[in-house]
């Protein structure tokens, strides 16, 4: 069983992981960021029967990072509007310039609006 400091230490050490919606799903390559315990993603395609809906549909998943592969939920936080500037923040710092470019690209308004937060489970 891993604690929040270690998850925290393995996501922060690397800036590509992997996550996946339930069991049957295959992993696909992430950005998680942390802040202050918790952990996020979000996608940067917006197309139907995404990796979030699924999520949405069933929060059921894991989240992989090395070997390490931890069972979370995934789910919209409940205060999205408090956290997003925080999860910005942290998205800034740890993918510098390539996230700022990559926000040009894309509606900035509904990429933040659809953060999930990856709960980990057995903890």
């Amino acid at each position: 069983m891993m604690t929040i400091q270690a998850i925290e230490k393995l996501v922060q050490g690397q800036k590509v992981h992997q996550i996946r919606a339930g069991r049957t799903h295959r992993f696909i390559d992430m950005t998680i960021v942390s802040v202050a315990g918790r952990f996020f993603v979000r996608p940067y395609k917006f197309g139907a029967k995404s990796w979030y809906d699924a999520f949405l549909a069933n929060p059921d998943g894991q989240m992989k990072i090395g070997e390490s592969i931890i069972e979370v939920d995934g789910v919209k936080p409940a205060d999205l509007d408090e956290v997003t500037a925080k999860v910005n923040k942290a998205y800034r710092k740890l993918l510098g310039f390539t996230y700022l470019a990559m926000r040009l690209t894309f509606n900035t308004k509904k990429h933040e609006a659809l953060t999930l937060e990856l709960i980990p489970k057995k903890i």
